[in-house]
């Protein structure tokens, strides 16, 4: 009977650990696939401050009087918020606490009025980004385009 005793003893024993290390072992792969989600939000940021700084070299590229036009998506895929700010400086975005940035073509951005601003970008909104020229110095204007 001693020897059963033992022998279940041992049995719970590396039963427990093994739980153990499944457990940990699961929670180590659920942190690592929140992790990649994460990251692929961060993606999704970047790539969309990539492709509004894209839309101001075009309209730089283009000449006076070349627009184009830019459509946010109300959201990203694996966030529930973003924010756009662009300015002369570059293209800058904010999702899940994290922030991020673009370069683009150095210019003055002026808002709808001509008075040079750092200008907001929502979420689910179309803009007009239009060269224009102002005393032989090129301006891009960024405007929200209203249907």
């Amino acid at each position: 009977m001693d020897k059963h005793g033992v022998l279940a003893a041992d049995a719970v024993t590396s039963t427990f650990f093994m739980v153990l290390l499944l457990s940990t072992m699961v929670a180590i792969a659920g942190s690592r696939i929140d992790g990649v989600n994460h990251e692929e939000g961060l993606l999704e940021l970047r790539i969309l401050m990539d492709d509004v700084a894209c839309a101001v070299d075009l309209a730089v590229a283009g000449g006076p009087g070349r627009e184009v036009v830019v459509e946010l998506p109300p959201r990203l895929n694996h966030t529930s918020a973003y924010r756009l700010r662009i300015n002369s400086t570059g293209v800058y975005g904010w999702a899940d606490g994290y922030r991020g940035f673009s370069n683009m073509s150095n210019v003055l951005i002026v808002d709808s009025k001509g008075t040079p601003a750092s200008i907001n970008l929502e979420a689910g909104r179309k803009y007009s980004i239009r060269n224009t020229c102002r005393n032989n110095r090129t301006l891009v204007m960024v405007s929200e385009v209203r249907l």
